[in-house]
């Protein structure tokens, strides 16, 4: 345990290092970011990255869109840092869609600040405890940084650096109107009158389908830094071609345009994309969660909910090709999907029903649709609702026991073909929720998280916590992904469409049991089940005034 006297000594040698290169050349005018990253933590700033902070100084509000994995959020993090630790009473507010996201981007300073025993010395100490946890830190000099969520409450005190992440999944009537207004402030109570306070705001991220970025890009306020695509990146040597490989066979084309070639694009497949990212802003903003299925639990339902179901074994490809679990509840006048599960192609049907029998158990879903290429696991599954009393419905009751499409649409688990004018009309409901602007997805970071996009080449900045996150995608990102990869076109000497995948890597199995999931919400199970030809039917005049 030091002493405050001990302290204080500390304090003043850290701050005589912080600032031996903290000040412009007073011939030039240019600051040595190179020199004081080197010498306070010992960091080395390639020419890419220097340049983007000579740009930063120069500008007071820039965007950053470059490629993934170039080192963006970790130069935008680093010049904040450096201008907290050089400049008395600045407060830096990390905004990102969800808290842990920002949090991500105060782990570089955290690191910095853990790998220097100059920037050690210099936390700010309060009744003898210092001043550093996993949302915030203070310097001796008074300056702050602190993580929000977008949905957090954030309109406290006065910003003079507002570093945002990822503005395309924020909703923006949220950004602008209660962030954003937080950057005016001129002074803060208690602090000198010389201290300078001129707000400044850092945006980093990657066109992603929605509005947000683009339209504060076109308000002609904000200076773009120097995007570095994919092929500059590799000119460069902070990527690599088996990466770039990997991600141009993996993802859209138009997110592969947006994300790496750094274009702003939009993806207008059967439903397009920018419905999709306005479902997932409102389940952000809504504060819907994904659903954790345990053992032994039961979901708190909030409205009707219905199981979608999609066997594997029939997919473009071996690798599209999975089973998949898709969970629909309405709430209000919303679809919502607060649970998707994928099981990899080959696995065995009793693991699917095992699986499927205990998320019913936790969900106890209303209606339940599912692909009739698996009627066999199907039938089994519908046995074992009955024999564990999780259904009162015994399917060998009906139609005397047969096994056929009159009477699987009176199943617990009904199953039903997707095919023809049921797939129409499915993939027709589940279009109209996302394009009418009743669907809601809990956020998630679909495969973007800074955790996962930190620049994997720059090696020089040291070990770091943000190093023990592997880039998985999780069935959520598939999921985002496949909604948007169907196309339509019209099916041969047929009235209706077919459905096709824009990228069969991506597979579409999750699309497939999200229609299944919804048609079972929207039709009521098997009452209102919707045929698979169209039928027509005479009314009477007398029918339709109800004189008989």
């Amino acid at each position: 345990m030091s002493t405050a006297a001990q302290r204080i000594k500390v304090k003043h040698r850290a701050e005589a290092e912080i600032m031996r290169y903290a000040k412009p050349d007073p011939e030039t005018g240019v600051r040595p970011h190179a020199l004081w990253h080197k010498h306070v933590h010992n960091v080395d700033l390639d020419p890419m990255q220097c340049l983007k902070m000579q740009e930063m100084d120069d500008h007071k509000n820039t965007v950053d869109f470059s490629c993934r994995r170039t080192g963006k959020t970790a130069v935008k993090e680093m010049y904040c840092f450096e201008h907290l630790a050089t400049n008395p009473f600045q407060e830096e507010g990390i905004v990102a869609p969800r808290l842990q996201q920002s949090q991500t981007n105060l782990m570089y300073h955290l690191d910095a600040i853990r790998r220097s025993p100059i920037l050690t010395g210099y936390i700010a100490h309060k009744n003898g405890r210092r001043q550093m946890a996993d949302l915030r830190y203070q310097f001796e000099n008074g300056s702050k940084a602190v993580c929000y969520g977008i949905m957090s409450q954030i309109d406290g005190d006065g910003l003079s650096i507002g570093s945002l992440e990822e503005i395309d999944d924020m909703p923006s009537d949220r950004l602008f109107s209660r962030f954003l207004p937080m950057l005016g402030s001129a002074r803060r109570l208690g602090v000198d009158s010389g201290v300078k306070f001129d707000p400044q705001i850092r945006i980093t991220g990657v066109y992603k389908g929605a509005d947000v970025l683009s339209e504060l890009i076109n308000t002609g306020s904000y200076h773009i830094l120097p995007p570095v695509d994919v092929y500059l990146g590799m000119e460069l040597g902070i990527l690599n071609q088996a990466f770039i490989d990997e991600m141009k066979s993996q993802l859209p084309e138009a997110e592969y345009l947006r994300q790496f070639l750094c274009m702003n694009v939009a993806a207008q497949n059967w439903i397009w994309e920018k419905y999709i990212r306005r479902a997932m802003a409102v389940g952000l903003q809504s504060g819907i969660q994904a659903a954790c299925p345990m053992p032994g639990g039961r979901y708190k339902k909030r409205g009707l909910l219905s199981f979608g179901y999609d066997h594997s074994g029939h997919g473009e490809s071996a690798h599209a090709s999975k089973s998949a679990l898709v969970v629909c509840e309405q709430i209000g006048n919303f679809a919502t999907f607060p649970f998707v599960k994928t099981w990899p192609a080959g696995t065995d049907d009793a693991v699917v029903q095992r699986d499927l029998l205990g998320f019913w158990q936790y969900f106890m879903p209303d209606y339940a649709m599912g692909d009739a290429y698996g009627l066999g696991m199907l039938t089994g599954l519908n046995d074992q609702l009955f024999a564990r009393g999780l259904t009162d419905i015994d399917r060998r009751t009906i139609g005397d026991g047969q096994s056929t499409a009159s009477t699987w649409q009176h199943w617990p688990f009904a199953p039903i073909r997707f095919e023809g004018m049921v797939k129409h009309n499915m993939a027709s409901l589940l279009r109209q929720a996302f394009h009418n602007n009743q669907a809601a997805i809990p956020y998630v970071d679909d495969g973007s998280d800074a955790l996962k996009t930190k620049n994997d080449a720059n090696t020089s900045w040291g070990p770091s916590v943000l190093d023990v996150v592997q880039p998985e995608s999780s069935d959520y990102a598939a999921f985002i992904r496949q909604l948007g990869n169907i196309k339509a076109e019209p099916a041969k000497n047929s009235a209706y469409n077919s459905y096709k995948m824009a990228n069969p890597k991506i597979g579409d199995d999750m699309f497939d049991a999200a229609c299944a999931a919804i048609l079972a919400l929207l039709t009521a199970g098997a009452e209102t089940y919707v045929p698979s030809v169209i039928q027509t039917r005479s009314v009477s005049q007398a029918d339709l005034l109800g004189i008989r």
